[in-house]
């Protein structure tokens, strides 16, 4: 469990070290206001210092108790599915765009947890595609993505 929790928090790092990088190419706020690659950096700087923290953590932990871990055992296969499904929606999103998917993927989801309310299955997608919409378009001015159909 040791070697695990080093690697992940290392990947960790580097991802970060990748954001901040990343943020930095952001264009500059106007008028003294803090730029768009401002909390994207204070993301970033957070993660990296859990991350270390996570690293000094597990050194101190003995090898005593570690368990052997297996990723594709029948007891993880649901979260694959998800994992699956998020990839799915994340790469079909500048096809169908984000009004058309993000209800399809929550209907999916609320259908593999087995939600049979159907006012539950039809109102809450919609409504929590509606807010961000709103909260993007409207309030931040962010333009999400429209897909081929618009």
């Amino acid at each position: 469990m040791k070697k695990i929790a080093n690697v992940i928090a290392l990947i960790f790092i580097a991802v970060s070290v990748y954001a901040f990088i990343e943020a930095g190419t952001f264009p500059p706020g106007s008028n003294g206001a803090l730029g768009p690659g401002f909390f994207p950096r204070v993301l970033a700087v957070l993660v990296i210092f859990l991350s270390v923290l996570e690293l000094l953590n597990s050194r101190k932990q003995s090898d005593e108790g570690d368990q052997e871990i297996t990723l594709f055992k029948k007891d993880n296969i649901r979260v694959w599915i998800i994992m699956a499904a998020v990839i799915a929606y994340v790469w079909t999103l500048k096809y169908g765009g984000f009004i058309i998917m993000t209800p399809v993927y929550l209907i999916g989801m609320f259908l593999y947890y087995k939600v049979k309310n159907i006012l539950v299955l039809i109102l809450v997608p919609a409504g929590v595609t509606a807010a961000l919409y709103t909260i993007f378009t409207v309030l931040l001015n962010v333009q999400l993505p429209a897909g081929v159909l618009f």
